[in-house]
């Protein structure tokens, strides 16, 4: 049993936890008000399905990016999560939503640009990181 703490603790899995849990949310939310253009009206769970998708898929990957590089600072994991949810976000569904026009990949830029600044805005008010 020992062997299994030390092994927990090197792997740090309450810090990686943390971290799924907030890019998770971050991918989420974004996708779910990109996809719907910020009208909140339309929401259904078929939305949420999606934005889970994008989340989860975004979460795991971010999860086995850190494991093998650190990054240095807040700046550089926003813009790490924007690239990420933008190319799992287009990978899980496209574009669909006509606001965005014929290009099928802008809606996914603007859902990892929206993560991104939804990540800053995070580390930088509620979690206080620096």
């Amino acid at each position: 049993m020992l062997g299994l703490k030390i092994k927990l603790e090197k792997w740090n899995v309450l810090e990686r936890f943390r971290l799924a849990t907030r890019k998770f949310s971050e991918a989420w939310t974004s996708c779910m008000l990109c996809m719907v253009g910020g009208d909140v009206t339309v929401l259904n769970l078929n939305h949420a399905i999606t934005a889970s998708k994008t989340g989860t898929g975004s979460a795991v990957a971010l999860l086995i990016i850190t494991l093998f590089t650190k990054v240095p600072n807040v700046w550089a994991m926003a813009w790490l999560t924007g690239i990420v949810v933008a190319l799992i976000d287009y990978t899980v569904h496209g574009n669909h939503a006509a606001i965005y026009g014929d290009g099928e990949w802008r809606e996914a830029v603007v859902t990892g640009i929206g993560a991104a600044i939804l990540g800053l805005v995070l580390s930088k008010t509620i979690y206080k990181d620096n």
